[in-house]
């Protein structure tokens, strides 16, 4: 399966890849994805393996982390808070 994705839309870029990752973690084997950058329109593929889905998850959250920017909003934290429950 090949999966274009428009790198000057982050979210959406975000979206399309979420569903990328989930059918390579559902097993569906090596997954192809087209990326097209910049005002020039170069195009760039990526093969995802399932022995690698974490590289992938990589490069969603660096999409969804340039969305947030997009809409205003803080980047998502996942910081561990000290204390606790007496």
């Amino acid at each position: 399966m090949a999966a274009p994705i428009d790198e000057s839309d982050p979210c959406a870029a975000a979206a399309a890849l979420r569903q990328v990752y989930y059918s390579l973690i559902a097993g569906q084997g090596s997954m192809i994805v087209t990326f097209k950058a910049g005002s020039s329109g170069v195009e760039r593929s990526v093969t995802y393996h399932k022995a690698h889905p974490d590289r992938l998850l990589a490069v969603i959250r660096g999409f969804e982390t340039q969305c947030a920017a997009v809409q205003g909003k803080r980047p998502r934290c996942h910081a561990l808070r000290a204390g606790g429950m007496l």
